[in-house]
């Protein structure tokens, strides 16, 4: 029942967009900044793409999810930007997929997970939560504070003006900043606070995380929030097992523009109830929430009363706590990852009818010879953990047998062969159950034995 409306949402996302012919939304793809090809089991990109430091990332992921479940061809435009995608809901843009809408759903392009899980490696990520089940806290056992770490963001944002960025381009600082103000008022109910690495080394350093950032001095004050003009607000660093021992986990929007924020990731394993701060912002399992079933939407104001009342109410928190656990185990898990971007570019490759050229080869080559910048291509050869792609592509010259210019097209990956083996057993098993169940059907009607065929 999760996925339901999930599968919903990424449908109407990818069909509110109104395809041209595929020839030519396959072109305007790779008139997009990032684009990335997925063929016959291996990714392409060009050179230049992995300079945006969410995107190695993403490629990582693909990379895994090809390994994983195998992906079906594909052409298409991505972006990483915190805003989400802006300009793909004009007629001569291509669809993009973001990692999240700022706005909500309406706004234009599909979403894919972001490229936090891991850092895209999906073994990795299931590492992480192996140890968080093995370092595991009932839930009666837990602190009963909502707990949060976090940092502000320290600088205005490039393009804006300081008062713009400081005041209606600040909600992840209005967020965090009114947590720790919750958290002086009622350190009974919320632990929250600042991380900051700014005074290591630093023996003159005494304000680590100050009200408002030093950006925003003379700006703004306190955002409303109480607290005094440079009063810190900073707390120690932890790690994840500190999250696992509160029962509720606080998620607030991203420090930067006030979206999305990595942070949740890893709430939704820990059975803890995520308290998600009141935000338009949205991601791809996001219509899969339900407040006050698996998750409990908070604000300023009512963070330490929510609380109460879910002490007041120890069941119904674990309850919810529980139900959030769903959330990581029906899509968060790797293979679940992994299912659902395949799922995304079957949906895309059947709204834009891009296989009539990506799955004929003769066409695919041709188009790819034409149109793709031949000379300046990598390949995704592994995913690995962290930031750089370093070891992990290879450049291609026009005489490899793995470049999608090559006279013919390329060598299919073994991720690919792979995968059409699994498709022609998966043929084979359902062509067998067809059989048998006919059989079966013919013998109920008649009355003789269903006997195998030889």
């Amino acid at each position: 029942e999760l996925t339901k409306p999930v599968l919903a949402e990424l449908r109407r996302s990818i069909r509110a967009h109104r395809a041209a012919t595929p020839l030519l939304e396959l072109q305007r793809a790779l008139e997009h900044e990032g684009w990335v090809l997925v063929y016959e089991g291996r990714i392409y990109v060009k050179e230049d793409f992995c300079l945006h430091t969410k995107h190695p990332g993403h490629l990582f992921m693909m990379k895994e999810a090809v390994d994983l479940v195998g992906l079906p061809n594909a052409l298409y435009a991505f972006g990483a930007s915190t805003m989400g995608p802006h300009g793909c809901g004009e007629l001569q843009n291509p669809l993009i997929f973001g990692i999240n809408k700022q706005v909500g759903y309406e706004q234009c392009g599909a979403l894919m997970p972001n490229t936090y899980f891991g850092g895209g490696n999906m073994s990795s990520w299931a590492s992480e939560s192996t140890r968080a089940a093995v370092d595991w806290v009932p839930f009666q056992n837990r602190s009963a504070t909502a707990f949060y770490r976090g940092t502000l963001n320290k600088h205005s944002m490039p393009g804006w003006n300081d008062h713009k960025s400081c005041t209606e381009f600040a909600y992840g600082n209005y967020a965090r900043i009114h947590a720790f103000a919750a958290a002086r008022r009622a350190p009974d109910r919320v632990d929250a606070a600042c991380t900051s690495d700014d005074c290591v080394g630093d023996a003159t350093c005494t304000v680590r995380c100050p009200v408002p950032p030093p950006s925003c001095v003379g700006l703004v004050e306190d955002f409303n929030s109480g607290l005094r003009v440079g009063e810190d607000v900073a707390g120690e660093t932890v790690g994840l097992d500190t999250f696992r021992r509160h029962k509720y986990l606080l998620n607030l929007p991203g420090g930067k523009s006030g979206s999305y924020s990595k942070n949740i990731n890893h709430l939704w394993r820990t059975e803890a109830v995520v308290l998600q701060w009141v935000a338009p912002f949205v991601e791809w399992y996001f219509p899969a929430m339900r407040d006050f079933e698996n998750h409990v939407v908070i604000a300023q104001h009512s963070i330490e009363t929510i609380v109460a009342a879910l002490e007041q109410h120890p069941e119904t928190a674990e309850a919810i706590g529980r139900a959030g656990r769903d959330i990581h185990d029906v899509f968060l898990c790797p293979h679940c990852i992994a299912d659902y971007i395949k799922t995304a570019l079957e949906e895309f490759r059947a709204h834009l009818n891009i296989s009539t050229i990506l799955d004929d080869p003769e066409k695919a080559s041709a188009f790819f010879r034409e149109f793709l910048p031949c000379d300046r291509l990598i390949e995704v050869v592994g995913g690995s953990h962290g930031k750089t792609l370093d070891g992990k592509t290879r450049k291609l010259d026009r005489g490899d047998l793995a470049h999608p210019c090559h006279e013919g097209g390329p060598a299919p990956s073994a991720a690919a062969r792979l995968a059409h083996e699994w498709e022609h057993e998966a043929a084979v098993r359902r062509d067998v159950a067809a059989e048998a169940a006919e059989r079966l059907a013919h013998a109920e009607h008649s009355g003789s034995p269903a006997l195998p065929r030889r």
